[in-house]
Protein backbone atom coordinates (compact mmCIF):
# COMPACT_ATOMS: atom_id res chain seq x y z
CA UNK A 1 0.00 0.00 0.00
CA UNK A 2 1.30 3.08 -1.06
CA UNK A 3 0.22 6.43 0.27
CA UNK A 4 0.10 9.83 -1.53
CA UNK A 5 1.99 12.55 0.17
CA UNK A 6 1.60 15.84 -0.16
CA UNK A 7 4.51 18.08 -0.19
CA UNK A 8 2.92 21.81 -0.44
CA UNK A 9 -0.06 22.77 0.90
CA UNK A 10 -3.60 23.63 -1.29
CA UNK A 11 -3.34 27.43 -2.58
CA UNK A 12 -5.58 29.32 -0.66
CA UNK A 13 -7.15 32.58 -1.39
CA UNK A 14 -5.95 35.28 0.84
CA UNK A 15 -8.18 38.69 1.70
CA UNK A 16 -6.71 40.85 3.93
CA UNK A 17 -8.77 41.71 6.64
CA UNK A 18 -10.09 44.57 7.20
CA UNK A 19 -9.90 46.43 10.91
CA UNK A 20 -12.42 49.03 11.79
CA UNK A 21 -11.29 52.50 11.99
CA UNK A 22 -12.24 54.48 15.14
CA UNK A 23 -12.42 57.87 15.75
CA UNK A 24 -9.95 60.19 17.58
CA UNK A 25 -11.49 62.99 19.81
CA UNK A 26 -9.83 65.67 20.85
CA UNK A 27 -11.82 67.44 24.24
CA UNK A 28 -11.22 70.23 26.08
CA UNK A 29 -13.82 72.00 28.51
CA UNK A 30 -14.02 75.67 27.46
CA UNK A 31 -10.06 76.48 27.94
CA UNK A 32 -7.40 76.63 25.50
CA UNK A 33 -5.77 73.68 24.17
CA UNK A 34 -2.14 72.31 25.55
CA UNK A 35 -0.66 72.25 22.08
CA UNK A 36 0.95 68.91 22.60
CA UNK A 37 -2.35 67.29 23.11
CA UNK A 38 -3.43 68.78 19.48
CA UNK A 39 -0.11 67.36 17.90
CA UNK A 40 -0.76 63.95 19.53
CA UNK A 41 -4.68 63.57 18.43
CA UNK A 42 -3.68 65.03 14.31
CA UNK A 43 -0.20 62.58 14.31
CA UNK A 44 -2.52 59.66 15.34
CA UNK A 45 -5.90 60.19 13.27
CA UNK A 46 -3.26 60.80 10.17
CA UNK A 47 -1.53 57.36 11.15
CA UNK A 48 -4.59 55.64 11.74
CA UNK A 49 -6.73 57.18 9.03
CA UNK A 50 -9.20 57.65 11.30
CA UNK A 51 -11.66 60.82 11.76
CA UNK A 52 -10.66 63.54 14.11
CA UNK A 53 -13.36 65.01 16.19
CA UNK A 54 -12.51 68.19 17.78
CA UNK A 55 -14.82 68.39 21.00
CA UNK A 56 -15.88 71.45 23.39
CA UNK A 57 -17.56 70.88 26.30
CA UNK A 58 -19.24 73.79 27.69
CA UNK A 59 -20.98 74.19 31.06
CA UNK A 60 -24.44 74.84 31.40
CA UNK A 61 -25.22 76.80 34.85
CA UNK A 62 -27.78 75.22 36.78
CA UNK A 63 -28.68 78.29 39.25
CA UNK A 64 -29.85 80.51 36.76
CA UNK A 65 -33.42 80.31 35.40
CA UNK A 66 -32.61 81.27 31.82
CA UNK A 67 -29.33 79.07 31.21
CA UNK A 68 -31.34 77.09 28.95
CA UNK A 69 -32.48 79.44 27.13
CA UNK A 70 -29.16 81.25 26.79
CA UNK A 71 -27.21 78.29 25.96
CA UNK A 72 -23.51 79.46 24.66
CA UNK A 73 -20.80 78.26 22.00
CA UNK A 74 -18.13 78.13 24.57
CA UNK A 75 -15.27 80.85 25.08
CA UNK A 76 -14.81 82.96 21.32
CA UNK A 77 -10.89 82.63 22.11
CA UNK A 78 -11.18 78.84 22.70
CA UNK A 79 -13.61 78.79 19.50
CA UNK A 80 -10.79 81.04 17.54
CA UNK A 81 -8.45 78.03 18.82
CA UNK A 82 -10.71 75.54 17.53
CA UNK A 83 -10.95 76.87 13.86
CA UNK A 84 -7.32 77.19 13.56
CA UNK A 85 -6.78 73.50 14.69
CA UNK A 86 -9.97 72.16 12.42
CA UNK A 87 -8.16 74.54 9.70
CA UNK A 88 -4.24 72.74 9.79
CA UNK A 89 -5.70 69.47 10.59
CA UNK A 90 -7.83 69.12 7.41
CA UNK A 91 -4.66 70.99 5.59
CA UNK A 92 -2.19 68.29 6.89
CA UNK A 93 -4.88 65.59 5.52
CA UNK A 94 -7.18 64.39 8.27
CA UNK A 95 -11.03 64.27 8.19
CA UNK A 96 -12.25 66.32 10.93
CA UNK A 97 -15.19 67.01 12.60
CA UNK A 98 -16.44 69.75 14.86
CA UNK A 99 -18.50 68.80 17.98
CA UNK A 100 -19.65 71.50 21.13
CA UNK A 101 -22.02 70.75 23.41
CA UNK A 102 -23.50 72.14 26.61
CA UNK A 103 -24.09 70.28 29.57
CA UNK A 104 -24.34 70.91 33.33
CA UNK A 105 -22.35 67.89 33.69
CA UNK A 106 -19.73 68.33 31.08
CA UNK A 107 -18.11 65.41 32.44
CA UNK A 108 -20.47 62.81 31.69
CA UNK A 109 -21.73 64.55 28.34
CA UNK A 110 -18.24 63.57 27.41
CA UNK A 111 -18.30 59.86 28.75
CA UNK A 112 -22.03 60.11 27.00
CA UNK A 113 -20.12 61.30 23.24
CA UNK A 114 -17.28 59.39 23.65
CA UNK A 115 -19.34 56.31 24.32
CA UNK A 116 -21.52 57.34 21.17
CA UNK A 117 -19.18 57.48 18.78
CA UNK A 118 -17.37 55.15 19.58
CA UNK A 119 -13.76 56.20 20.12
CA UNK A 120 -10.26 54.68 19.64
CA UNK A 121 -8.01 56.81 21.35
CA UNK A 122 -9.32 59.92 23.84
CA UNK A 123 -6.56 62.84 24.07
CA UNK A 124 -7.68 65.03 26.96
CA UNK A 125 -6.12 68.26 25.63
CA UNK A 126 -7.22 71.44 28.15
CA UNK A 127 -4.23 73.88 28.89
CA UNK A 128 -3.02 72.54 32.71
CA UNK A 129 -2.08 75.43 33.79
CA UNK A 130 -5.21 77.11 32.90
CA UNK A 131 -7.37 74.44 33.97
CA UNK A 132 -5.93 74.00 37.52
CA UNK A 133 -3.69 70.85 38.16
CA UNK A 134 -5.92 69.16 40.40
CA UNK A 135 -8.73 69.44 39.00
CA UNK A 136 -7.15 68.68 35.61
CA UNK A 137 -5.80 65.06 36.98
CA UNK A 138 -9.11 64.64 39.00
CA UNK A 139 -11.51 65.07 35.35
CA UNK A 140 -8.51 62.86 33.50
CA UNK A 141 -9.06 60.13 36.31
CA UNK A 142 -12.52 60.21 36.24
CA UNK A 143 -12.56 60.28 32.43
CA UNK A 144 -10.10 57.40 32.15
CA UNK A 145 -11.80 55.06 34.13
CA UNK A 146 -15.45 55.34 32.43
CA UNK A 147 -14.21 55.65 29.06
CA UNK A 148 -13.11 52.11 27.52
CA UNK A 149 -10.57 53.20 24.99
CA UNK A 150 -6.83 54.13 24.77
CA UNK A 151 -6.34 57.76 26.64
CA UNK A 152 -3.89 60.32 26.12
CA UNK A 153 -1.72 61.78 28.19
CA UNK A 154 -0.44 58.34 29.40
CA UNK A 155 1.12 59.72 32.30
Amino acid sequence: MTSAVRDRAPAASFAPEQTERRPVMLVTLDISFDERAVEEAVAAALEANSELLVCLGVTLPVGNANAAARRTMGNPVVRDEIKAIVTNARAAGARVQLLVYNSPRPISATVTVARTREIGLFVFGPNRKRYGRLRYWSHARTLRRKIDCLFWPLD
